[in-house]
């Protein structure tokens, strides 16, 4: 695969900005939301965000900054 082929995570994360993401923490906690941005170390602002555990609804948030740190990881939601 050659270096311009290549998909950098980073890259691919700052072209998502206003998509709908899950995130999941070292600590197991997960929460669901629009990423309104992202930086260079992966620290997130999401708005809209849910806390989830397992299937549920925990607690609503209406905005969640998340640091890079802690982010096990991110999945972007597919758009139907």
């Amino acid at each position: 695969m050659s270096q311009s082929s290549a998909k950098r995570p980073l890259t691919v994360l700052q072209k998502s900005t206003k998509k709908r993401v899950t995130v999941r923490l070292k600590n197991e906690v997960e929460y669901k939301g629009k990423m309104d941005n992202v930086d260079s170390y992966m620290n997130l602002i999401m708005t809209d965000a849910e806390e989830i555990q397992g299937d549920k609804v925990i607690a609503n948030y209406g905005r969640v900054i998340v640091r890079g740190n802690n982010v096990l990881f991110i999945k972007i939601e597919n758009e139907l």
